[in-house]
């Protein structure tokens, strides 16, 4: 399963690898005595890499997106320049310093070390071109020399910075692949019928779902995952019905707070399948005039599901229960 963009989810590495080794009997005593340093400093790595994701707050995407929407366009007409914008200059650097940070720790993450590897040289080779034109830019040179730099160096730049997009998502993939593994081996080796398997079963079948739902988040809708989403909020469901009898069972009061968070996600995810099945989502779609203007039904239902699942993961990592 994989997310193009990091949300708070992949922080539950620590709860997912904590309940892996809980359910490790096997391993030989030498062995299980050097588990916990090597746990310890795969989390610390993989932690600064979801720091890093987590600290760009606009992707690369989204910055080649703007300059070839405004500043390219402006720049083949010709005319003088009355605003030339860089998106995330500053973001480079401060990228590229924790990349370099984690790459450094000496513990290897397969998935993860040579994407972050190249999104580092990638973010290397823009920053000359970004750290000139942002200058160029922020000074208002365009002004006096009617944008004559900013076409000489545009097409590096458009070329650097798509390298860097590249780079970018392949990182987020890696963090993805890395993440998916953990929560999948921490839900298979957690005891069955308890509280640790039932929780890591909430978080496989939360991200399970959220996979599902990549078509919501895009605004397009399921699709041909409609019934695959379904199946997996059902097992979610089937989770979180088992961690809150089980929790009942050593405490009546239950973990309320975690279960309101719970069931905020699966009635997200209902409520995601009822608007398909009604026609919601096409209704919106279908809009002419004023109405066209009004925010559509999947974007807040897609903004319900991922924060609800946030809030979810936040909990867990809090390990309250």
């Amino acid at each position: 399963m994989f997310m193009p963009r990091p949300l708070r989810m992949f922080a539950v590495l620590a709860v997912t690898l904590a309940l892996a080794a809980c359910g490790d009997d096997s391993a030989k005593k030498e062995a299980k005595a050097s588990e916990p340093t090597t746990a310890q400093s795969e989390i610390i790595k993989y932690n600064q890499y979801v720091d890093t994701a987590n600290s760009i707050s606009t992707t690369f995407e989204q910055a080649l997106e703007r300059y070839e929407a405004y500043a390219v366009p402006a720049l083949k007409e010709g005319k003088p320049l009355k605003d030339f914008v860089i998106s995330n200059d500053s973001t480079i650097q401060r990228t590229k310093e924790k990349l370099d940070r984690a790459l450094a720790m000496s513990t290897p993450i397969a998935e993860i070390d040579a994407p972050a590897k190249a999104f580092s040289d990638a973010l290397g080779k823009l920053a000359p071109l970004s750290h000139e034109l942002q200058n160029y830019a922020a000074a208002k040179t365009f002004l006096s020399d009617n944008g004559a730099l900013a076409r000489e160096k545009s097409p590096a730049y458009v070329a650097a910075l798509t390298e860097v997009v590249k780079a970018e998502n392949g990182f987020y993939r890696g963090i993805s692949i890395k993440d998916t593994a953990n929560t999948k081996e921490a839900f298979e080796k957690a005891k069955k019928d308890t509280v640790a398997y039932y929780r890591a079963g909430m978080v496989y079948y939360g991200k399970a779902t959220m996979d599902k739902a990549s078509g919501v988040f895009e605004g397009k809708g399921l699709g041909a995952d409609q019934e695959a989403f379904k199946q997996e909020l059902d097992k979610m469901n089937e989770m979180a019905l088992g961690f809150d009898k089980k929790t009942r069972e050593a405490d009546a009061k239950g973990c309320t707070g975690m279960m309101m968070n719970v069931n905020g996600f699966l009635a997200s995810g209902r409520k995601i399948l009822e608007h398909t099945n009604n026609g919601r989502y096409k209704e919106d779609a279908a809009r002419t005039g004023a109405f066209k203007m009004m925010r559509p039904t999947i974007e807040d239902d897609a903004n319900s599901l991922r924060q609800n699942f946030n809030n979810l993961i936040s909990d867990l990592n809090i390990g309250r229960c």
